[in-house]
């Protein structure tokens, strides 16, 4: 097992039966339950009661049939332990000021605190909260109540363990796409007019990117396989859609070259990343798009509803093919994409299971992309004047416990010098 992965599975109890799992043998004083800092040592305390709770994190959809929902699990929730349990003795309050010494020593998934029960073991764990109860008729003791989180692994490491999205990804969404539309029983004149204009918006994206002759002359033929389709009469739906695809794809593919092609024909670029955010904007500028034709029957206009549809759905593909090789991108800048992509998302028909679902683990995908992105751009910025840490979090669009894992920081009030943010 990746020590990258939490184990779920619950410590081993010191005993198979209760009884010998509270003493250690019959001679032995009977076993307690203990708290134990990061590098400290073991506080005992008198247990009177353990509440353990976890689960799974459930997505419910209702959506799109009527009368019947769906449920999947999406993962396992933090399993949480609150115990109850006494402080008591002649010494009492010392042992009182130890325990709070040691539940006010920080902890994380990398330096965690451990939990110690007869009956369920030894817990690695995160203070979330305690309580101290201390009743004026109840001399020598009081009352404690501890609330911990089970320690996992840290954000980095547990991201760095996951399997990457294949970034063929988008691909498959659009081929969905372009199955369903091959189902439609389409009108032969509004497939070949609607198509006549896709292809022409086609070309519009494509000379609106400053491109090499070799390179521009690729996209250009793959564009063209849609004129080839009018040319011969083609009535088949399929060939139509997939002729898009690989268009909008090969935009995309170009898009992302961008990088290799610039040292050896600069003339034809002002930025390395211009051709990528122009080929971006234009897809993620589908939202609206309508094909200028009006339909003469109803064979005709479920043709060109189905036509506008595919359009838009394989324009999402080919922007999340792009975004998710946008390496250079500031958090605003692919904040602002991830707005106009889910405005796009939103206007396409997702009434169909396999396209709502090959969409939805797109974005899942593309999610997932964009967090490790952002995770490995590690950007730094000078603050001349003290400023409050949770005033820079918010100024950097980073938060506080980022800043301070990736920081030296003394002073939780007032940050100053070079801070490192993502």
């Amino acid at each position: 097992m990746s020590e990258a992965r939490f184990d779920i599975k619950l410590p081993v109890p010191y005993k198979d039966k209760w009884r010998e799992a509270y003493r250690a043998d019959k001679d032995d004083s009977p076993r307690l339950s203990c708290y134990q800092a990061p590098d400290g040592e073991p506080i005992p305390f008198i247990y009177k009661s353990l509440d353990f709770s976890g689960g799974l994190s459930v997505d419910t959809a209702e959506y799109p049939f009527f009368g019947m929902w769906s449920n999947e699990a999406l993962n396992q929730k933090a399993q949480t332990i609150t115990v109850h349990g006494y402080l008591r003795g002649e010494y009492y309050l010392t042992q009182r000021v130890d325990f709070l010494d040691a539940l006010m020593i920080p902890t994380s998934d990398t330096s965690p605190g451990f939990f110690d029960h007869p009956l369920w073991g030894r817990f690695k764990v995160v203070v979330e909260s305690y309580n101290i109860n201390e009743s004026a008729n109840e001399n020598g003791q009081c009352e404690i109540t501890l609330t911990f989180k089970r320690a996992g692994v840290s954000l980095e490491v547990r991201t760095g363990a996951l399997i990457r999205r294949d970034l063929l990804k988008p691909k498959d969404a659009a081929n969905v796409a372009v199955k369903l539309f091959a189902k439609i029983n389409s009108a032969s004149t509004m497939l070949h007019k609607g198509f006549g204009i896709i292809k022409s918006q086609m070309l519009s994206i494509t000379v609106a990117l400053q491109l090499p002759q070799n390179i521009l002359n690729s996209v250009v033929n793959e564009i063209f396989g849609i004129e080839n389709l009018i040319a011969q009469e083609i009535q088949s739906p399929m060939l139509f859609a997939q002729a898009l695809a690989n268009s909008a794809f090969s935009i995309a593919a170009c898009a992302a070259s961008v990088k290799e092609s610039a040292q050896a024909v600069d003339e034809y670029f002002s930025g390395q990343n211009n051709n990528t955010k122009k080929a971006l904007l234009n897809f993620l500028a589908s939202e609206k798009w309508t094909l200028s034709i009006v339909p003469a029957t109803v064979k005709e206009e479920d043709t060109k509803r189905a036509a506008e549809n595919l359009y838009r759905t394989v324009s999402l593909c080919a922007a999340a093919q792009i975004m998710s090789e946008m390496e250079e991108a500031t958090r605003n800048q692919m904040d602002g994409y991830w707005a106009l992509y889910t405005k796009l998302e939103n206007c396409i028909n997702l009434e169909n299971p396999d396209v709502y679902k090959a969409v939805a683990e797109m974005r899942s995908a593309l999610s997932e992309k964009l967090r490790q992105s952002a995770m490995n751009r590690e950007l730094k910025r000078s603050v001349e004047s003290p400023v409050p840490l949770l005033f820079l979090s918010h100024y950097l669009g980073c938060d506080d416990d980022r800043l301070r894992a990736m920081n030296d920081i003394e002073d939780s009030f007032l940050i100053s010098g070079e801070a490192s943010y993502v």
